[in-house]
């Protein structure tokens, strides 16, 4: 690499790590996307603006909110049993485990990088376009955020009364392998929506007589399997109990129950019985449709793709394939827990196929770059974990001398430490270079005029307001959770002040102050736009380190008032040390602006690129995979090391046999 790139100078490098790491440590107290997508807004923007690039400096807005978008699908994933799988001391484990450690880091890091990649290599007026079809997404899934749940409990309380006071998630009827595929069915559907609309509804009756012919012959279809005799069988076919039911039952010494146990199929779809065919007749009709004459105007196929590719793989794999594996748990990665996997990995490729059809090498390299080094990285962490855990580890001395003496080093919050802030580090690490390949390779964009400029004002939104709403919003129940003693820090409900008429849960203050505070935000973003604010920048960098700044301690302070209601000196290690690192970043940001670069006058080919890291990339993991579990053998043999409960993929004791997903206990 050129090292005139400024992304490659040292305090770039640091910024980029320690604004992922910050997240990172951060997206460990919040979790699943939402979570995911503050270190994704972090690292992206300290890349936008440490590339010395005036062209990506202006595209500050959109780095963050893509790099938000790449990094959240990652959050999906069930990533703590491959972690635990490595503690395990079983051989066949361990080596899955560092397999699939790597799996679930390619995975996050690869489209992490995509979605920043993304930003900037697509032109401005496809990039804007695309919020378009976008606002359709969120706005089904805010539907969903807000609805499913009020729904679901309902649907719940109006079955038995057993089942209606557990309230546990797989008795949704739209479980199905704990995966999102409602999220990514709603977001297809809103993308036929936005379909439609940009179209202004042009040849809509066609829609209506495919619908119908669809579910003409979906219902004439189950009426002769039923007819035939055919229906019974094929449901065996299709349908497994995910478990083993001859398995015995710690809790009870008895095998397990099978109609205690769920299938590879939502409950929802064994409910709607006989009129299951005439609805996948119907959605098949619709199907068609969009297939003859969508159009998918703004980018709305690169959503498309990477939905279809997320059922696709999810269905062939989790649920269908799973019928013939069922002797090792299915085609599932880590069973019992969820398979998003499946759709991580079906979004990726769906990206893929997008992105040569638009011919953006520059993101599928990126994607894979820093998919492999992500993978690489999330490994060596957790190997580095699991050294620091050794010190007084009572399993390998039991001198009372050393175990005292050690004892403080292992109170520490390592998984912290190493596989969230130590990985965030990584992650950084691993983006990185993906992205300096793309500034060498990608040219400035000539006379790019500054189209759709309320995107750019939406995406300071979406950082500031919407990307800190959906997680601080989960402070409110910690805050409210009893303590020792009964103490609250806020109480559960609170009257108005000088109105005792006005009386609301501390959720609903939160929510309206927090809607009083977007509404202050747009509408200061739209003054500035008519007559700008003293307070912002003229320039766009200082523009993109303001957003940063306002964005970082938003999050730094919220998550430490997360904490601060059972503060312990074990949350030093996490709280205390993301404010250290938090002031450092700020240093450098603003201290240390790189200066201005020239980007390169011509694209430079990818070809090879991608070939060379896969090829690289494979020996490199064998190696490491097998060399970390002969080193941690080498120490605890064939034991437990003492960290966490002892998960095991394989064997007689294999957790989806010994602990699978019953509909009256609690889910993990």
């Amino acid at each position: 690499m050129n090292r005139a790139n400024p992304l490659l100078r040292p305090t770039a490098i640091l910024l980029v790590m320690l604004s992922h790491s910050i997240g990172w440590g951060i997206r460990g107290n919040y979790g699943h996307e939402f979570g995911a997508m503050m270190p994704g807004a972090l690292s992206a923007l300290a890349i936008s603006l440490f590339s010395g690039r005036e062209d990506w400096r202006r595209r500050a807005p959109f780095f963050a909110v893509f790099g938000a978008l790449g990094w959240a699908f990652g959050g999906s994933m069930s990533y703590m049993p491959p972690l635990a799988y490595t503690h395990s001391g079983h051989l066949p484990t361990q080596l899955y485990g560092f397999l699939t450690v790597f799996a679930i880091g390619f995975l996050w890091t690869s489209l992490g990088a995509a979605g920043t990649a993304y930003a900037a290599v697509e032109t401005r007026e496809r990039l804007t376009g695309f919020f378009q079809p976008l606002c359709w997404i969120l706005a089904a899934w805010a539907l969903q955020y807000w609805l499913e749940p009020a729904l679901v409990r309902r649907w719940i309380e109006a079955r038995t009364p057993q089942e209606a006071a557990g309230s546990f998630r797989q008795l949704s009827p739209l479980y199905w392998l704990d995966s999102d595929w409602l999220g990514v069915l709603l977001a297809l559907l809103a993308l036929c929506g936005y379909d439609l609309w940009s179209r202004r509804f042009a040849k809509f009756t066609r829609l209506i007589g495919f619908a119908a012919a669809g579910a003409a012959a979906g219902f004439l279809v189950e009426r002769l399997l039923a007819a035939a005799g055919w229906s019974g069988p094929l449901a065996q076919a299709l349908v497994s109990i995910q478990g083993d039911p001859s398995a015995i039952n710690p809790a009870t010494g008895q095998p397990f129950d099978p109609a205690n146990m769920i299938t590879n199929w939502p409950q929802l779809f064994h409910d709607l019985g006989p009129h299951l065919g005439w609805i996948l007749g119907l959605i098949a009709g619709w199907a068609l449709y969009f297939a003859r004459y969508g159009q998918w105007r703004n980018g709305a196929r690169l959503p498309l793709y990477m939905g279809l590719g997320g059922f696709a793989v999810f269905l062939a794999g989790p649920v269908l394939a799973s019928n013939l594996l069922g002797w090792m748990g299915g085609f599932r990665m880590v069973p019992p827990r969820g398979d998003n996997w499946a759709f991580v990995l079906g979004y990726l490729l769906g990206m893929i196929v997008y992105m040569r059809r638009r011919r953006l090498e520059g993101v599928i390299a990126a994607a894979l770059l820093g998919g492999v080094l992500g993978g690489l990285g999330l490994m060596a962490a957790q190997f580095m974990k699991i050294l620091a855990w050794m010190p007084g580890n009572p399993l390998l001395t039991q001198d009372p001398g050393v175990m005292a003496a050690w004892s403080h080093w292992r109170s520490a919050n390592w998984h912290s430490l190493l596989a969230e802030q130590g990985a965030g580090l990584l992650y950084g690490l691993a983006v990185l270079p993906a992205l300096a390949l793309v500034w060498e390779r990608t040219p400035s964009p000539q006379e790019e005029s500054r189209v759709g400029r309320w995107t750019e004002l939406f995406c300071v939104s979406f950082i500031v307001n919407l990307l800190v709403y959906v997680n601080m919003v989960k402070n409110v129940a910690d805050w409210t959770r009893p303590q020792a003693g009964g103490f609250r820090a806020v109480p559960p409900i609170m009257k108005a002040p000088l109105l005792a008429l006005i009386e609301l849960p501390a959720r609903a203050w939160f929510d309206v102050t927090f809607a009083l505070f977007t509404v202050t935000t747009i509408a200061l973003l739209v003054r500035h736009t008519r007559k700008p604010l003293a307070v912002i920048p003229s320039t766009w960098l200082g523009k993109g380190q303001l957003l940063y700044l306002a964005f970082l301690w938003i999050i730094v302070v919220g998550n430490f008032t997360k904490a601060l209601v059972a503060f312990h000196q074990v949350r030093l290690a996490t709280e205390w040390l993301i404010a250290v690192n938090a002031m450092i970043a700020s240093y450098l940001l603003l201290a240390f602006p790189p200066p201005d670069r020239m980007a390169p006058a011509r694209p430079r080919s990818y070809a090879g690129l991608v070939r060379k890291t896969l090829a690289a990339g494979l020996p490199v993991l064998l190696v490491l995979t097998l060399s970390f579990t002969a080193a941690v053998r080498s120490v605890y043999g064939d034991r437990h090391d003492g960290y966490g409960n002892r998960n095991l993929r394989f064997g007689p004791e294999a957790e989806w046999k010994m602990r699978p997903v019953l509909l009256d206990v609690p889910h993990r």
